[in-house]
């Protein structure tokens, strides 16, 4: 069975996964710091309200999970490129 791997292709896609994964911690890190940012303009019960929501449901999604699970999952292709290059390497007797 024959199998396509081009080293350059797949360091260029693990580079894109990469860069969206940085792009994506950055909006989960803007979000928060605007949500930090509100009550300079709204105060009141709603805010309250809509802040205890944010800081029970939202917040620990966005400063905790993404960040955790984006990380877990870089480094889990991240090995998964190297095994492919590994076993290519080893199977073309190098």
């Amino acid at each position: 069975m024959a199998t396509k791997v081009e080293r350059s292709g797949i360091e260029a896609c693990i580079l894109k996964v990469n860069t969206a994964i940085d792009t994506l911690n950055q909006a989960a890190s803007n979000v928060n710091a605007a949500m930090n940012e509100l009550p300079a303009y709204w105060e009141g019960a709603a805010y309250e309200r809509a802040r205890g929501t944010y800081e029970e449901e939202y917040q620990p999604l966005l400063t905790v999970t993404v960040p955790e699970a984006v990380s877990s999952f870089r480094d889990y292709i991240r090995n998964c490129m190297e095994t492919i290059l590994e076993i290519d390497s080893e199977l073309a007797g190098g």
